[in-house]
Protein backbone atom coordinates (compact mmCIF):
# COMPACT_ATOMS: atom_id res chain seq x y z
CA UNK A 1 0.00 0.00 0.00
CA UNK A 2 1.07 3.74 -1.08
CA UNK A 3 2.25 5.48 2.00
CA UNK A 4 -0.79 8.28 2.98
CA UNK A 5 -1.12 11.33 5.12
CA UNK A 6 -5.20 11.27 6.39
CA UNK A 7 -6.11 14.47 7.54
CA UNK A 8 -9.51 13.88 10.38
CA UNK A 9 -11.85 16.03 10.93
CA UNK A 10 -15.06 16.63 13.05
CA UNK A 11 -16.42 17.77 15.70
CA UNK A 12 -15.11 17.14 19.29
CA UNK A 13 -17.18 13.90 20.14
CA UNK A 14 -17.68 13.14 16.95
CA UNK A 15 -15.77 10.08 16.90
CA UNK A 16 -12.63 11.41 14.31
CA UNK A 17 -10.27 10.12 17.37
CA UNK A 18 -12.12 6.64 17.31
CA UNK A 19 -11.51 6.45 13.47
CA UNK A 20 -8.19 7.61 13.21
CA UNK A 21 -6.89 5.22 15.72
CA UNK A 22 -8.82 2.28 14.53
CA UNK A 23 -7.18 3.28 11.01
CA UNK A 24 -4.12 3.58 12.72
CA UNK A 25 -4.15 0.50 13.99
CA UNK A 26 -5.15 -1.17 10.41
CA UNK A 27 -2.72 0.07 8.49
CA UNK A 28 0.28 0.42 10.69
CA UNK A 29 -0.15 4.54 10.37
CA UNK A 30 1.02 6.83 13.20
CA UNK A 31 -1.75 8.65 14.30
CA UNK A 32 -0.71 12.30 15.30
CA UNK A 33 -3.50 14.05 17.82
CA UNK A 34 -3.68 17.38 18.13
CA UNK A 35 -5.74 16.82 21.82
CA UNK A 36 -2.68 15.02 23.16
CA UNK A 37 0.39 17.50 21.76
CA UNK A 38 -2.07 20.60 23.62
CA UNK A 39 -2.62 18.52 26.67
CA UNK A 40 1.26 18.22 27.38
CA UNK A 41 1.54 22.13 25.93
CA UNK A 42 -0.87 22.80 28.83
CA UNK A 43 0.93 20.79 31.30
CA UNK A 44 4.30 22.81 30.31
CA UNK A 45 2.41 25.82 31.52
CA UNK A 46 1.28 27.28 28.49
CA UNK A 47 -2.72 29.60 28.56
CA UNK A 48 -5.34 27.66 27.11
CA UNK A 49 -5.92 30.71 24.79
CA UNK A 50 -2.38 29.94 23.43
CA UNK A 51 -2.45 26.18 23.40
CA UNK A 52 -3.58 25.94 19.58
CA UNK A 53 -0.70 28.57 18.32
CA UNK A 54 1.78 26.10 19.93
CA UNK A 55 0.14 22.38 19.52
CA UNK A 56 -0.78 23.11 15.91
CA UNK A 57 3.65 23.58 14.79
CA UNK A 58 4.11 20.65 16.71
CA UNK A 59 1.70 18.67 15.06
CA UNK A 60 2.95 19.46 11.93
CA UNK A 61 6.33 18.82 12.38
CA UNK A 62 5.41 15.33 13.91
CA UNK A 63 3.68 14.70 10.64
CA UNK A 64 6.73 15.56 8.72
CA UNK A 65 9.07 13.49 10.89
CA UNK A 66 6.93 10.06 10.45
CA UNK A 67 6.60 10.45 6.88
CA UNK A 68 9.94 10.71 6.24
CA UNK A 69 10.57 7.49 8.39
CA UNK A 70 8.54 5.85 5.88
CA UNK A 71 5.32 5.44 7.86
CA UNK A 72 1.89 6.74 7.15
CA UNK A 73 -0.03 9.59 9.31
CA UNK A 74 -3.29 9.76 10.40
CA UNK A 75 -3.92 13.22 11.52
CA UNK A 76 -6.56 13.87 14.26
CA UNK A 77 -7.39 17.52 14.28
CA UNK A 78 -10.64 19.86 13.32
CA UNK A 79 -10.33 21.42 10.32
CA UNK A 80 -12.05 24.53 10.78
CA UNK A 81 -9.48 26.92 9.04
CA UNK A 82 -8.51 26.69 5.27
CA UNK A 83 -4.95 26.88 6.97
CA UNK A 84 -5.25 23.35 8.83
CA UNK A 85 -6.46 22.17 5.24
CA UNK A 86 -3.77 23.52 3.29
CA UNK A 87 -0.85 22.62 5.67
CA UNK A 88 -2.06 18.86 5.46
CA UNK A 89 -2.32 18.82 1.81
CA UNK A 90 0.83 20.61 1.82
CA UNK A 91 2.80 18.43 3.81
CA UNK A 92 1.60 15.57 1.63
CA UNK A 93 2.67 16.91 -1.14
CA UNK A 94 6.17 17.78 0.03
CA UNK A 95 6.32 14.32 1.36
CA UNK A 96 5.19 12.57 -2.12
CA UNK A 97 2.51 10.63 -0.08
CA UNK A 98 -1.22 10.28 -0.88
CA UNK A 99 -3.17 12.74 0.64
CA UNK A 100 -6.91 11.52 2.11
CA UNK A 101 -9.61 13.68 4.06
CA UNK A 102 -12.40 12.20 6.26
CA UNK A 103 -14.97 14.06 7.54
CA UNK A 104 -17.15 12.53 10.89
CA UNK A 105 -19.95 14.52 10.59
CA UNK A 106 -23.23 15.20 12.30
CA UNK A 107 -25.82 17.92 13.30
CA UNK A 108 -26.66 15.82 16.26
CA UNK A 109 -25.66 17.42 19.42
CA UNK A 110 -27.11 15.11 21.65
CA UNK A 111 -25.26 12.59 20.27
CA UNK A 112 -22.14 14.66 20.18
CA UNK A 113 -22.73 15.68 24.32
CA UNK A 114 -23.77 12.07 25.19
CA UNK A 115 -20.46 11.33 23.62
CA UNK A 116 -18.66 14.24 25.15
CA UNK A 117 -19.56 13.15 28.72
CA UNK A 118 -18.98 9.61 28.40
CA UNK A 119 -15.42 10.07 27.68
CA UNK A 120 -12.51 10.19 29.77
CA UNK A 121 -11.57 13.55 28.44
CA UNK A 122 -7.42 14.68 27.99
CA UNK A 123 -6.84 18.27 29.29
CA UNK A 124 -7.64 19.84 26.42
CA UNK A 125 -11.01 18.38 25.82
CA UNK A 126 -14.52 19.55 26.21
CA UNK A 127 -16.17 17.58 28.81
CA UNK A 128 -19.30 18.60 27.32
CA UNK A 129 -21.18 20.73 24.89
CA UNK A 130 -21.28 23.31 27.77
CA UNK A 131 -18.66 22.48 29.86
CA UNK A 132 -15.34 23.74 28.57
CA UNK A 133 -11.88 22.46 28.89
CA UNK A 134 -10.84 22.30 32.69
CA UNK A 135 -8.67 24.97 32.06
CA UNK A 136 -11.25 27.30 30.80
CA UNK A 137 -13.38 26.96 33.71
CA UNK A 138 -17.00 25.53 34.29
CA UNK A 139 -19.89 26.21 32.04
CA UNK A 140 -20.18 27.53 28.43
CA UNK A 141 -23.57 29.32 28.25
CA UNK A 142 -23.03 29.75 24.62
CA UNK A 143 -21.56 25.90 24.14
CA UNK A 144 -24.29 24.71 21.35
CA UNK A 145 -23.97 28.31 19.62
CA UNK A 146 -20.32 27.37 19.51
CA UNK A 147 -20.36 24.11 18.03
CA UNK A 148 -23.31 25.17 15.66
CA UNK A 149 -20.39 27.33 14.33
CA UNK A 150 -17.86 24.80 14.26
CA UNK A 151 -20.42 22.74 11.88
CA UNK A 152 -20.63 25.54 9.38
CA UNK A 153 -17.15 26.62 9.59
CA UNK A 154 -15.34 23.13 8.71
CA UNK A 155 -12.65 22.94 6.06
CA UNK A 156 -12.29 19.94 3.57
CA UNK A 157 -11.34 19.65 0.14
CA UNK A 158 -13.18 20.27 -3.08
CA UNK A 159 -13.27 16.74 -4.53
CA UNK A 160 -11.88 12.93 -2.82
CA UNK A 161 -13.00 13.08 0.53
CA UNK A 162 -14.21 11.24 2.13
CA UNK A 163 -17.95 12.31 5.02
CA UNK A 164 -19.47 9.48 6.89
CA UNK A 165 -22.31 9.85 9.58
CA UNK A 166 -20.88 9.77 13.13
CA UNK A 167 -24.13 8.70 13.99
CA UNK A 168 -23.94 5.79 12.06
CA UNK A 169 -22.06 2.00 13.98
CA UNK A 170 -18.01 2.28 13.84
CA UNK A 171 -18.45 -1.14 12.22
CA UNK A 172 -20.06 0.48 9.40
CA UNK A 173 -17.67 3.95 9.09
CA UNK A 174 -14.47 2.02 9.28
CA UNK A 175 -15.91 0.05 6.08
CA UNK A 176 -16.31 3.27 4.32
CA UNK A 177 -13.31 4.50 5.50
CA UNK A 178 -11.41 1.74 4.31
CA UNK A 179 -12.41 1.27 1.06
CA UNK A 180 -12.19 5.28 0.43
CA UNK A 181 -8.25 4.26 1.53
CA UNK A 182 -7.76 2.03 -0.90
CA UNK A 183 -4.47 3.05 -2.63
Amino acid sequence: MRQFLLQMSGLPGSGKSTIARQVGSRYGAIVVDLDVIRSAVLDGGVSVEASGRVAYPVMYSLARSVLDQGLSVVIDSPCGYDEILETGRAIADEREVAYKYVESHTDDLTLIDDRLRTRVPLRSQRRAINLHVVDAGDTDTDGEQLFQTWLQRTKRPTNDYLRVDAAKPIDLILTEVETYLEL
